[in-house]
Formats: structure tokens, C-alpha cells, sequence
């Protein structure tokens, strides 16, 4: 089947200024391998809405979902009071509510691409990070993979930063994926979100050095996202990420653990900002990228 190039179908005539220009440099081998060609499309700061708001933070914190209803955003329509932003709780710990769209991509192009960045094609170089990951966001992305080879259900490692490019350290991480019906969603409620197509996903997320999955550092993030498709039949997802909290003994609770520099507004709205650049940026090349893969071999170059 004909694949149009994406370079020729991304609009590239933005300002310079929303252009993100500080990304890593690829390889000789990995510049070799086809996927190379959507590392170069053009990386774009977040849309002027998006800045708009992200200037006007932090929210109330009345505007923010408490960690005790945080399935309260597990709804097949509707939305809460604010989807988007960040602010610090009265406890100390952090909040995030993010909204993206995909337009042109559907629930089962993101279910698929979440699965095959964990797989390093055949003639991916050993020691060089991920390059299915990497085209992504090639400013801050490096490696993402199953620590059981396999599944998410031994834990996703991610390697990273989130600066877009300027230097950060980049840091290991963990996602441990966990059932909300754990937590108190109903079966009833449960089904209803299957038949009306809703894709939910519940994580905590832990700390380690880049090369260490087997080392904890302090801190834990609590996720949970809602992917749906909105009145419009546009793919939108809805996130909320509470910094600080994680699970204990089978219930949510703070982590006391978490370094102060997670929880300050310039990290909070670090997170934000590198959340919604990679989201538009794999809209870009998403619904190309799956025709030309979904079908192919795991380990398809």
C-alpha cells in the first residue's frame, strides 16, 4: 500500500518560535532504519490555546479532582471542571489534569502504539535507547521497553527527560499498571465504559537511574488517563496525574518520600508542557505510522 511521506503532509510554516530545535542526535545505524524519517518532522511547543492557559496557572485548587474522587473523570461524556492545568495541593503533593486530542486517530492506533514502542526492532543498536520511542518526542525521549520482555504486566521502564531538549538529566521510571475496579469502580460502571468504547488507563509510577530499573529513588506518581472518542468522533484523552501519591496497602496514599523538586510549580508545569508536545506530535504521524506497521512483524525495522 502507498504511504504519503509524512515531511510532505505536516504543516511546517508555524513561527520559528514554536519550534522546538534542541533533539538528540541518532546514530549512523540508527539514522539507517526507515523509522528515522518521522524523527525529523518538525517538534512544536504547546498550540496557543494550550500556552494561553499554561500561562494563567496554577488552578484553583477547587478546580482540581481530590486524589479520594479521582474516578470521578471515569465517564463515558461529560468533563470536570477544569481539564487542563496544574497547581499544588493544601497537602503538599502535586496535580496535573491534561486534555489532548488525536484527530484522524482512532482507540485502537493508540492501543497499538503503546504496545509496539515497547518491542526495539531487529537492527535497532544495542545500547541506544529506542528509537520506535524516540520519534515520539526526539527531544526528550531515549528508551521505553517491558521489564518482562513480553507484557505491561511486569512494568513498563521508561527513560526520559522533560525539558524539551535542554539538558535535563534524563531519568528511569517505572509504570505499574493497576485495575480501578481495585479502587471502587463498580461492574456497572465498568461495562458502561466498555460498551460506549471508553480505553482507561491506572498507574503509579516509580524512580531509578536511567541503566538501573533494579535501584528505587524517592518519589511516586499516581495516573489515571480516559481515552474516548467525543461527540465530534475525535479521539480525546483525559488525564490526571497526582504527584506524591501512590498506593499502600491496597489504597491510595502519600508518598513522603517524593524530593521537594517534584513538587513545586516549575516541575508541574515542566510535566504539563512536555505532555502536550508529544501528544501533538504523535498525531502528526500516527495514523501513516500504523498503516505501515500495524501489519507487519513485532520486530519490523
Amino acid at each position: 500500500m502507498a504511504v504519503a511521506n509524512p515531511l510532505e503532509d505536516v504543516v511546517t510554516d508555524y513561527p520559528n518560535a514554536l519550534l522546538v530545535t534542541k533533539r538528540q542526535t541518532l546514530s549512523p545505524e540508527e539514522r539507517a532504519l526507515p523509522l528515522a524519517r518521522y524523527f525529523d518532522l518538525p517538534l512544536h511547543r504547546p498550540g496557543p490555546l494550550q500556552q494561553e492557559l499554561l500561562d494563567r496557572m496554577p488552578l484553583d485548587e477547587s478546580a482540581a479532582t481530590p486524589p479520594e474522587d479521582w474516578l470521578d473523570i471515569l465517564q463515558p461524556v461529560g468533563y470536570q471542571a477544569a481539564e487542563y492545568g496544574y497547581c499544588l495541593r493544601h497537602d503538599g503533593t502535586g496535580y496535573i489534569a491534561s486534555y489532548t486530542t488525536y484527530p484522524g486517530c482512532t482507540p485502537a492506533m493508540l492501543a497499538w502504539y503503546f504496545r509496539w514502542i515497547n518491542i526495539h526492532s531487529a537492527h535497532m543498536p544495542p545500547g541506544q535507547g529506542n528509537l520506535r520511542y524516540k520519534i515520539w518526542n526526539p527531544a526528550d525521549h531515549w528508551d521505553h521497553y517491558f521489564l518482562n520482555g513480553h507484557d505491561k504486566s511486569g512494568g513498563i521502564f521508561t527513560v526520559e527527560s522533560l525539558d524539551l531538549g535542554e539538558g535535563e538529566e534524563m531519568l528511569g521510571s517505572i509504570r505499574h499498571a493497576l485495575d480501578p475496579r481495585d479502587f471502587g469502580l463498580t461492574t456497572a460502571r465498568w461495562e458502561a465504559l466498555q460498551e460506549a468504547g471508553c480505553w482507561v488507563d491506572c498507574a503509579t509510577e516509580s524512580f531509578h537511574p536511567r541503566d538501573d530499573p533494579s535501584t528505587d529513588l524517592p518519589g511516586t506518581h499516581l495516573f489515571l488517563t480516559l481515552t474516548r472518542i467525543n461527540p465530534w468522533g475525535v479521539l480525546e484523552k483525559i488525564t490526571r496525574e497526582w504527584i506524591g501519591w501512590g498506593v499502600a496497602d491496597g489504597a491510595l496514599a502519600i508518598d513522603t518520600s517524593t524530593p521537594d523538586w517534584m513538587l513545586t510549580e516549575a516541575y508541574l508545569k515542566k510535566v504539563v508542557t512536555h505532555g502536550t508536545v508529544e501528544a501533538q506530535q504523535l498525531g502528526k504521524f500516527l495514523p501513516e505510522l500504523y498503516a505501515r506497521y500495524k501489519d507487519l512483524p513485532d520486530d519490523a525495522d
